[in-house]
C-alpha cells in the first residue's frame, strides 16, 4: 500500500512512473530526464513524416527494412545488451506495423508524460489492465520532444479518416479532412479501373 501510494503521488506531480525508455529516448546520466538519443530519434521523426506523406503502416516498414534500420528490440541488444524486447537477431532490420502504429500514437514523442495509462488490481497479479480515461493524466512539455506537437496533430488527424492502408501501402493523406459538400459524410481515396 505504502509502495502504491508513493508511485500514486509521483505519478500526480507529473514524474515519470514508467520503467521503460521509449525508443527514441535515453536517459541523462545527471539530470535522471529523457533526452533524445542521436541515433534513434531521427528514425522515429522519420516515421512520422512518412505517416503525415500518407504513408501506411506496412509501407513505413518496408522503408525502414530497405534502409537497414535496425528494429527497436534489435537496436536496444546491440546499445544496452538487454533481450527484454526478445530482439530477432537472424533478422535485424524487420520492423513490425504493430510497433510503428503504437509509435504513431505515443505522445511521449511530441514532449507530454503520460501516466496511469494501465493498472493492476493486486501485486499478486502481472496483467495490466487498461485504465478509463478519466483516470489517466496527461502532462504536456515535461521533457524534450523528438517530433513536432503540429505533426503530432496531424498524423492523429489521419488515423481519425482512413486507419487502414489500401493494396498499395499507401493511406489518404486528406482523410479526415475532406467531406461531401451535400451529406457531409466523410470522403475516402478510392482505386479502380471500373469506377466511373
Amino acid at each position: 500500500k505504502k509502495i502504491r501510494a508513493v508511485f500514486k503521488a509521483k505519478g500526480e506531480r507529473g514524474e515519470r512512473v514508467g520503467t521503460v525508455i521509449p525508443y527514441g529516448y535515453m536517459k541523462d546520466a545527471e539530470t535522471n530526464q529523457l533526452v533524445p538519443d542521436p541515433v534513434a530519434a531521427p528514425v522515429i521523426g522519420t516515421i512520422y513524416e512518412l505517416c503525415a506523406d500518407g504513408k501506411g503502416t506496412r509501407a513505413i516498414c518496408r522503408y525502414l527494412e530497405e534502409h537497414e534500420i535496425e528494429s527497436p528490440g534489435v537496436y536496444e541488444f546491440h546499445t544496452k545488451g538487454t533481450k527484454s524486447k526478445h530482439p530477432d537477431l537472424e533478422h535485424p532490420y524487420l520492423w513490425t506495423q504493430s510497433t510503428v502504429r503504437d509509435m504513431l500514437s505515443n505522445r511521449i514523442y511530441c514532449g507530454d508524460t503520460v501516466n496511469f495509462q494501465t493498472y493492476s488490481k493486486s501485486n499478486k497479479l502481472k496483467k495490466r489492465i487498461k485504465n478509463d480515461p478519466e483516470n489517466i493524466l496527461i502532462f504536456e512539455n515535461t521533457h524534450e520532444a523528438i517530433v513536432s506537437r503540429e505533426l503530432f496533430v496531424l498524423v492523429q488527424k489521419h488515423y481519425e479518416g482512413r486507419k487502414r492502408p489500401d493494396r498499395q501501402g499507401d493511406t489518404d493523406k486528406y482523410a479526415g479532412y475532406i467531406y461531401c459538400a451535400d451529406c457531409g459524410s466523410k470522403m475516402y481515396l478510392h482505386r479502380g479501373k471500373s469506377i466511373k
